[in-house]
């Protein structure tokens, strides 16, 4: 089989796994949240997303999301730690985003995730983690199957964000598409 072009996130959130040095890809989602990853070295990720609201208003939500990772056992146990570091230009208001810690276990193709972060916006941290559990396994040469899940507490309630659903491969391309449910406390 050949490598997957997106083995080191899932649907929308990162894996252990960081990209090698010289690897890059580029995400695209609803076809207005556009993001490229590159990896700097064989530990060290980082990319610069936009989301071009330009047509629709002055504010354009941009964000960079570094991240260091670290086998423990080569393609067995990998631990990660990274954020996502955010801003929209045109308003006042401060920076948000998210820090985290990922444990994955298992290959590129065949693994589970377990994910700790805590959010923030300008000075003002979560008072709870959000947590993720996610998993990735490739059927065949073509597919991999995917689950993506969430708990979060947003200051007024506990939500669940769980999804299931595949990635179509291709050498260079990869197609996602999901389910995706949230889940109220």
């Amino acid at each position: 089989w050949f490598a997957s072009p997106h083995d080191t996130r899932y649907f929308v959130g990162p894996n252990a796994y960081g990209l090698r040095r010289g690897e890059a890809y580029y995400q695209n989602g609803w076809i207005l949240f556009n993001q490229l990853s590159v990896g700097v070295t064989d530990r060290f990720t980082v990319g610069v997303g936009i989301m071009p609201l330009v047509l629709f208003q002055s504010a354009t939500p941009i964000w960079i999301p570094p991240k260091f990772s670290v086998p423990i056992q080569k393609d067995k146990v990998n631990i990660a730690a990274g954020a996502l570091v955010s801003t929209i230009v045109g308003e006042e208001g401060g920076s948000f985003g998210v820090v985290y810690g990922q444990l994955t276990l298992g290959s590129r193709d065949k693994n589970i995730n377990f994910g700790l972060g805590y959010g923030y916006f300008g000075d003002n941290w979560a008072e709870s983690p959000t947590l993720s559990v996610s998993a990735l396994y490739r059927t065949g040469k073509k597919f991999a199957f995917i689950t993506e899940n969430y708990l979060l507490d947003t200051g007024y309630e506990k939500v669940g964000l769980l999804s299931v659903g595949g990635r179509f491969l291709g050498r260079h391309i990869a197609i996602d598409g999901a389910l995706a449910m949230p889940v109220f406390e």
